[in-house]
């Protein structure tokens, strides 16, 4: 379809290269007493039917390149959306296969600028400049060598600026470039920092720091309003420039050949199509200094969607992977380290072995690297050294969408996406069927909770879950998990900040969630872990002790330690008594 419209483009161009020559032969042949070529010598003799012919070819030219012109920015327009449409789902997934690191690493609001500003200033440039870009340059060459062969002296006076125009065309579309490059990067930023304060608005507000984020919004959006003015203002010299050049060309070739017609060196004919085509040129030379700013825009977003697109995979996939259908679930890290790029070591030496079926908990305090340990599991992160395998095989080894499916995730701060609480359970899931949303949320104890809320499991569920309270939220994450039915779970403090009769709930549904699955638990909350088949104790990034609940007590180490600091002494649990009193 593209290569259709920009054909039609070309019939465009004939159209405009074909225009003048009526004209030409009603003022030589009709008006004048000139000879008609030999190949129109089947006109009418008669001045007004060959009036009549010449005038009606005119109208046909400009009906066919009328028709020419519509089909050529259809086609091109449909073609280029469909492009575009291709493009932005293409940078979508590539975003999406990036590894946590990625994400980590960049602004969410500057990838969003990429995928709507970037994406709609390339779609610009392809659906609308593409066509006026070809058809323009087309009708520009086209004229130019029929003007050479019907004069060369009078075509050489038209195009004696062109040198001077390329040089100052290349200068100012470098400049013009380099600002929307600026611009666009600048905008990027306002747009990250739009989506930070609109996600954390409740923050915002609760602070009263409303004015100042407006001021940082504004001053973020200053940057790409002072680059985008300089592009319009290099924009606004370069048109005059070229209009001026264009209209100094026209005057040369009116002033000689004024002066060849009055020695009858000329006719008025040819020289009218001379003209025409001058006028001809003016046109496209006007278009195209227009274009400077869009194709500007256009190769700045470029630059920026590229980048991304080129960006490799920080997770990737080896060549020759295995395929799984459903493991057994026994996890092993040997001698496991990882930092992140130029940054210090998180992980150091781990080695860790979780039987298949058996609770292993990792504690330790913030920093230590739990959550860290825990991601290299699905492979958000793969280790700087060592090895994470599954059933004895390395993750590096599997299709990383088997992996990934061997596993669910209970993450401390759930993700619920706005939709039903239904869709949310099946979220991910390969049939959406409700019987087995329910049969989930019952196996795992939480149907009650979820059943009390307004619609039950057709309660419909505000953006990142803001109409749910924290627990709420907490129980469809384990409904989900209990849904995949995955081998491997992964508990990232499931439970922090439940109200007593909530986390009770939700300890129990755990509890029923990793039955005769391969459990790993994260938390430097203490309490409730006797139920763990094994504990890890997590300092700087090593392993310190290992055993279980009542065996790390004994030892009296860091577990012991960080135990006794969170029981309860009790003179705070008189005070405690006192204040619940009154």
């Amino acid at each position: 379809m593209m290569a259709a419209g920009l054909v039609a483009s070309v019939l465009t161009a004939v159209g405009l290269w074909a225009a003048p020559w009526p004209i030409k032969f009603i003022f030589d042949s009709v008006i004048g007493h000139y000879r008609l070529p030999n190949w129109l010598q089947w006109l009418p003799s008669a001045p007004t039917g060959r009036l009549t012919a010449l005038v009606a070819a005119l109208l046909g030219i400009a009906a066919l390149q009328g028709l020419a012109d519509y089909l050529a920015n259809r086609w091109v327009a449909i073609a280029g959306q469909q492009a575009i449409f291709g493009l932005r789902c293409e940078l979508f997934r590539h975003i999406e296969a990036q590894g946590l690191g990625f994400h980590q690493r960049r602004r969410t609001g500057d990838l969003m600028a990429r995928l709507g500003g970037d994406i709609q200033a390339i779609q610009s440039a392809t659906v609308t400049a593409l066509p006026t870009l070809v058809r323009n340059l087309l009708s520009l060459v086209g004229m130019v060598v029929i003007m050479l062969v019907l004069d060369w002296r009078y075509t050489l006076l038209a195009v004696a600026l062109v040198p001077l125009l390329y040089f100052v065309t290349r200068h100012y579309l470098r400049r013009i470039t380099s600002l929307q490059r600026r611009g666009r990067r600048a905008d990027g930023e306002a747009s990250a920092v739009a989506l930070e304060v609109l996600t954390a608005m409740s923050v915002v507000q609760a602070f009263g720091a409303e004015r100042a984020e407006s001021r940082r919004y504004a001053r973020a959006t200053r940057r790409g309003l002072e680059q985008n003015r300089r592009a319009i203002v290099a924009q606004s010299e370069f048109t005059p420039l070229m209009t001026l050049a264009m209209t100094a060309s026209t005057a040369l070739v009116i002033f000689f050949g004024a002066q060849a017609v009055l020695q009858r060196q000329l006719t008025i004919g040819l020289l009218l199509v001379f003209m025409a085509y001058l006028r001809g040129m003016y046109s496209p030379v006007r278009q195209l200094a227009k274009l400077a700013g869009v194709m500007g825009r256009a190769q700045a977003a470029s630059e920026r969607v590229s980048e991304i697109l080129e960006t490799a995979e920080d997770v990737p996939q080896r060549s020759g992977v295995r395929r799984l259908a459903r493991v057994r679930g026994e996890l092993a890290l040997v001698g496991v380290h990882f930092a992140y790029p130029g940054g210090p070591p998180i992980l150091q030496g781990i080695d860790l072995v979780v039987p298949p079926g058996s609770h292993q908990a990792v504690v330790g305090a913030t920093g230590s690297g739990k959550s860290t340990l825990l991601r290299l599991i699905p492979r958000f992160q793969d280790p700087t050294f060592g090895c994470v395998s599954l059933d004895g095989i390395d993750l590096r080894d599997l299709r990383l969408s088997d992996l990934r499916r061997q596993v669910a995730v209970v993450p401390q701060e759930p993700v619920v996406f706005r939709g039903t609480v239904l869709e949310n359970i099946l979220y991910g899931h390969l049939s959406p069927d409700r019987a087995i949303a329910v049969a989930a949320a019952r196996a795992a104890g939480v149907d009650g909770v979820l059943e009390a809320l307004a619609d039950g499991y057709d309660t419909i569920v505000g953006e990142r879950g803001a109409t749910l309270s924290g627990g709420q939220r907490q129980c469809i994450a384990v409904a989900r998990a209990m849904a995949r039915n995955a081998p491997v779970l992964l508990l990232d403090e499931p439970s922090v900040g439940m109200d007593a009769e909530l986390e009770a709930v939700l300890l129990d549904a755990i509890d029923r969630l990793s039955s005769r699955r391969t459990t790993i638990t994260v938390t430097h909350q203490l309490w409730g872990l006797r139920r763990a088949d094994q504990i890890a104790v997590l300092v700087d990034g090593r392993i310190s002790e290992s055993g279980t609940h009542d065996s790390l007590i004994r030892s009296g180490k860091t577990y012991a330690r960080l135990k006794g600091l969170q029981d309860p002494a009790p003179a705070l649990e008189g005070v405690g008594d006192k204040a619940s009193r009154t």
